[in-house]
């Protein structure tokens, strides 16, 4: 056998490992994708319409289900059942209130589905881990998240706890007054909070004992965390209920205390545990008190609309009065 049957051999031989080489890795990738799992999340008829669900103290199902925990590779999929166009677009919607605030919520940039119609599907892969907050930019008060995790898992827990860490297994959570005169429900979306993500804090109130629901009531937002208050706003109730957003820069034990605007020492406390947000997303939100914005307070405008609402009637009555005895 010459120098060169043996080369030729050899030639042979290393094309043929090239060969089966390049084979293993096709096998392996299509193995990967093989493996790749995928998770619906359905657009529901009616996701267009603006309603929050006061059966169980929470903004509707646009996305159902609205928060979503899946693997790195992963793919999700949104069926539109709708009867109108959605997208699925990265960052921070507008909030329920978006319709009052004109709010057209603030894509960030990493993923937009764009317009797609009744019975039409979007699919969108995660390849890095993270929490991804996404809306519909035609209805910003469509707003849902994916949050992407190692398959190792996360520490963060997938349900409400109390500020000592543990599951509370009756959410939302209700409690009364210390005169037992209001009874006050409290829930937040995600219900597993972490820092550097918006959470809406979704409240229901009731004048104890009719059960009837407190409409036009003016209220004090305040959040203690670590034996420190961080965050104080005000707000009025609309037809017994009342929506607070705000996001958290840093974890610990943390209290949402709701207080009467009318009355300060009549509150509820309801305790729960923020958590270090392992991905280290940033929304870019910034909680602004609305007290600083407010040139009145909603207590003075409640009695100011009062005042008009009795004060203009016998002001016209008084008119036509004059008027028929000719003095005007």
């Amino acid at each position: 056998m010459t120098i060169f049957k043996i080369f030729y051999i050899l030639l042979i031989l290393f094309s043929i490992s090239c060969i089966y080489n390049q084979l293993d890795i096709v096998n392996h990738t299509y193995a990967q994708e093989q493996e790749s799992n995928e998770t619906i999340v359905n657009i529901p008829n009616g996701a267009a319409n603006p309603e929050v669900d006061i059966t169980n103290l929470s903004p509707r199902q646009w996305y159902q289900p609205s928060q979503t925990m899946i693997t790195i590779n992963d793919t999700v999929t949104w069926i539109n059942n709708d009867t109108e166009p959605h997208t699925v677009t990265s960052g921070v919607g507008g909030g329920i209130n978006s319709l009052l605030t004109n709010s057209p919520g603030q894509p960030s940039g990493i993923f937009d589905s764009g317009l797609f119609s009744t019975d039409d599907s979007v699919s969108i892969k995660f390849n890095n881990s993270g929490t991804y907050n996404y809306f519909c930019t035609i209805h910003p008060w469509m707003e849902g998240i994916v949050q992407v995790v190692n398959p190792a898992g996360t520490t963060i827990p997938s349900f409400a706890v109390d500020e000592f860490g543990n599951k509370i297994d009756d959410f939302p959570l209700y409690n009364f007054t210390d005169d037992e005169r209001v009874e006050i429900g409290l829930s937040w979306n995600p219900t597993s909070i972490a820092t550097n993500e918006p959470i809406s804090f979704i409240m229901d109130f009731y004048e104890f004992p009719e059960n009837s629901r407190m409409h036009l009531w003016p209220y004090n937002f305040v959040i203690i965390q670590n034996g420190t208050e961080i965050y104080r706003t005000n707000g009025i109730t609309q037809v017994g209920s009342s929506v607070q957003s705000y996001t958290f820069s840093s974890a610990g034990k943390t209290i949402i205390k709701v207080e009467s605007a009318e009355n300060k020492s009549s509150f509820i406390p309801f305790g729960t545990t923020v958590y270090q947000n392992p991905y280290g997303n940033s929304t870019n939100m910034q909680n602004v008190s609305d007290d600083s914005f407010r040139l009145i307070s909603p207590l003075t405008l409640v009695y100011a609309v009062y005042a008009i609402l009795i004060i203009l009637p016998l002001f016209l009555v008084a008119i036509i009065i004059l008027y028929k005895k000719k003095k005007i």
